[in-house]
């Protein structure tokens, strides 16, 4: 039995299994999207959890099984995070990169653990344990999600390439939802090797799992076929910009690196004329460098840009500053930008609501700022929180609600009823992350959240991919190594989803669903279980 082989080996290297297993996971993620791998690396973490259970002190042993795991799959899937202290050595240095981003992994690990536990208290020796593995492991993935301020990078539900026929579940349940149902689906191979079983209860699992593919799989190609096959006419053209410069390049100490950057973006955005006079430009989170200067407060600056874009609307990321009695507050911020005779008008701007701990602010700032320690943002003690996402009137679209960067990653920030917009704006600056995983990642959540909402997205991103994509999240355009726009008509949106209306009641009673699957009566197993 498998399980005997694993009980045979040494503590350390069951953890080493652990570690490997969790390395294995990241390989189902954006960019390779290999499912199989994820479901494998589920299945090692199964069979080491039923050695756990057999051992005296079964809850620390699962613990360290289910921390391991998380150790290995956070360190190969968050690898990227140390790019951002290569962007300004002098500040950080390199040697900061490494031990910060094992540090994120250690510690986001520990829900891994958490979910091990879980599982453990109520664990089983025959199939009911897979629903036991499922729902304590969604449990631990929700609070990742949530606790904290949230970070929930690497969900398994991604592991579901986008805008392919299983990725519509998350417009009825969700990416938590389809997290719950890929847990339990790559969960029941394990039973295969279970002993004192009869074929017949060792297979019947599988078989459940691969009529569950089949079955997402027939209902998301259906629900894809009957997508409007053309946009409105009235639909804008809406074109998606980027200046092609790293973080690093975008932010050289020039005198003139402002206005460099911003004749990168008028590049990109193409010459005004009476052809494109309806065109709305996107351009990324924090498109001009903003260490000492706030293009909105520059007239001369406004006025280039200006007359760079004509009559066109401008929805793009910037940094503002806010001046009060005794301080000033500064802001992560989209804007959109309209104009008449190339006279730039600022009608509406977003504060950023979902900040980034440490790099767009310092927890606990007034205990830590003797420390020296600043936002990797360089921005004083970082930027302050605005209000939630709410409509913005865009002239000559639909009304958008915009999302920045962190923010994307998050279901059920875009509002939803009387509130809903008609498609999502994402402003990002993806070249933090380096040239790895990190903005296929980011990516592909993205395009998740146009599934759950049933709305288009035009994404702008400096340094990752910038695209155009449908209310079923397939990419329509997007920016190429060589192309530093894209441009295409505005997909329609389409009705309010289910997750939108209800995804808290669908999640749940999924949930209960599969957890209740414990309290079925046992099946006859052999001695020792297994």
């Amino acid at each position: 039995r498998v399980q005997t082989w694993f009980a045979d080996r040494a503590p350390w290297q069951r953890r080493g299994i652990a570690a490997a297993a969790g390395a294995m996971a990241t390989l189902g993620h954006a960019p390779f999207q290999l499912t199989i791998f994820f479901v494998f690396a589920i299945v090692l973490l199964v069979w080491l959890l039923d050695v756990s259970a057999t051992k005296d002190a079964k809850l620390r042993s699962a613990f360290s099984m289910g921390w391991f795991f998380g150790v290995g799959h956070l360190a190969t899937g968050l690898y990227w995070v140390a790019a951002a202290f290569n962007v300004d050595s002098d500040a950080w240095g390199p040697i900061w990169g490494v031990p910060a981003t094992l540090g994120l992994a250690a510690g986001l690990a520990l829900f891994f653990g958490i979910g091990a536990m879980l599982a453990m208290l109520a664990w089983t020796k025959d199939i009911r344990r897979i629903a036991v593995f499922a729902a304590a492991f969604f449990v631990s993935e929700w609070l990742r999600g949530h606790a904290f301020g949230g970070f929930p990078w690497l969900l398994p539900a991604y592991v579901w390439t986008p805008g392919e026929p299983i990725s519509q579940l998350a417009s009825l349940v969700g990416a938590y939802g389809l997290t719950l149902l890929t847990l339990f689906i790559a969960a029941t191979p394990a039973a295969i090797a279970d002993g004192g079983q009869s074929a017949g209860r060792r297979f019947a699992p599988v078989l459940v799992a691969a009529l569950a593919i089949g079955m997402a799989w027939g209902w998301g190609a259906q629900h894809i076929a009957a997508a409007p096959t053309e946009p409105p006419g009235a639909s804008p053209i809406i074109r998606v910009a980027d200046s092609g410069l790293g973080q690093a390049e975008k932010w050289e100490n020039r005198p003139d690196q402002e206005w460099r950057v911003l004749q990168r973006y008028l590049e990109a955005s193409g010459e005004p004329s009476d052809d494109n006079a309806d065109t709305i430009i996107v351009w990324p989170e924090g498109a001009i460098p903003a260490i000492n200067f706030f293009m909105l407060e520059n007239p001369d600056f406004m006025s280039v840009l200006g007359h760079g874009l004509g009559d066109r609307v401008l929805i793009t990321g910037l940094t503002r500053r806010e001046a009060r009695v005794n301080d000033v507050a500064y802001f992560n911020s989209a804007a959109v930008i309209d104009g008449v005779n190339g006279e730039p008008r600022v009608s509406q701007t977003y504060d950023k609501n979902h900040l980034v701990p440490f790099g767009e602010y310092i927890p606990l700032w007034n205990l830590v700022s003797s420390l020296n320690i600043a936002p990797l943002q360089r921005i004083g003690a970082g930027f302050e929180a605005g209000a939630p996402p709410t409509r913005l009137v865009v002239p000559g679209a639909p009304p958008a609600v915009v999302l920045i960067c962190y923010e994307a990653i998050f279901p059920g920030m875009v509002p939803h009823g009387d509130g809903r917009p008609g498609w999502i704006v994402m402003v990002t600056n993806d070249a933090w992350f380096g040239g790895g995983s990190g903005p296929y990642q980011h990516y592909a959540m993205a395009r998740y959240r146009a599934i759950e909402e049933g709305l288009p997205v035009a994404r702008a991103a400096s340094g990752g991919i910038s695209a155009i994509v449908d209310a079923y999240g397939r990419q329509i355009a997007a920016t190429t190594a060589r192309v530093a726009y894209a441009e295409a008509q505005l997909p329609p949106a389409v009705s309010e989803t289910p997750y939108a209306r209800w995804g808290s009641i669908v999640l749940f009673a999924l949930f209960i669903l599969i957890a209740a699957l414990r309290f079925l009566p046992a099946g006859k197993s052999g001695p020792g279980g297994f």
